[in-house]
């Protein structure tokens, strides 16, 4: 089998940090899975995995997201990691319901999901006007080989946008993750391979025993969410004038309602 039995899972303030809705979202994913090994990575970890795995240019990406947007730094970092480890990725809102080695096939190189086809309530997520095939492969979890060409090319997407960051082209707050380190540019780079040996989307999520706790009405009222920032999703180390350009861009945005 291609694609290793490792889970993975990220959170930049660490275990502790899990509501008590996460630690039973992963106290489910290992009892249906007790033949994958699994793997923690907080931010001190994400730092020492992109120094020892990857070039100055992937450190100096990663360490340009804002720390507000704690979404954003998992987005980037599950790309390094399942790129150069393979095996499967989930968010801590999420969990499995089946054992993935029952979906996994030997030859699979990369397993993407979506939201429609199970669950009426999620019909219209992830529907993106920037994303040519209307909606979007997840990346809330990513079942995938190491060093393959699907997530080199979302790698190689994700750091050209965080190096090209501009609050007028990718914005701030929800739709600023969503355009810069998100499902936009991780569904797009994908479909740029035209040769899709070794992918499989297996259509519903949820029909397919991987669940994603939908808590959008306790988000609305945190203040601290990323999806609430106002501020630049991308911070330039050493460069005043960029971060104040992109400061007052905000603030235009906002003023004009744009």
């Amino acid at each position: 089998m291609k694609i290793p039995k490792l889970i993975h899972q990220v959170h930049t303030k660490g275990l502790n940090s899990f509501s008590k809705q996460d630690q039973n979202a992963r106290t489910t994913l290992l009892k249906n899975n007790p033949d994958w090994e699994y793997r923690f990575y907080d931010y001190n970890d994400m730092i020492s995995f992109i120094e020892s795995h990857y070039s100055g240019r992937y450190l100096h990406a990663f360490l340009s997201i804002n720390p507000l947007y704690g979404a954003a730094q998992a987005d980037y970092f599950r790309y390094l990691l399942i790129y150069k480890l393979g095996g499967a990725y989930f968010d801590i809102k999420s969990f499995t319901t089946c054992a993935l080695t029952n979906l996994v096939l030997e030859d699979d190189d990369l397993i993407v999901l979506e939201w429609q086809g199970g669950i009426s309530e999620y019909e219209n997520f992830g529907k993106h006007k920037e994303i040519q095939r209307g909606r979007e492969y997840q990346q809330w979890n990513i079942i995938s080989s190491a060093n393959n060409d699907y997530l080199a090319e979302v790698i190689e997407q994700v750091t050209q946008n965080i190096e090209n960051y501009s609050v007028f082209k990718f914005g701030y707050g929800w739709s600023g993750v969503l355009k810069t380190t998100g499902p936009i540019p991780y569904t797009n780079a994908i479909d740029k391979i035209v040769d899709k040996k070794g992918f499989r989307c297996l259509g519903s999520s949820c029909q397919n025993g991987i669940i994603y706790r939908d808590n959008s009405s306790a988000i609305a009222t945190n203040k601290t969410h990323y999806s609430q920032q106002t501020a630049p999703l991308i911070i330039f180390p050493n460069n005043k004038i960029k971060n104040l350009t992109a400061r007052l861009s905000i603030f235009l945005l906002r003023f004009l309602k744009l």
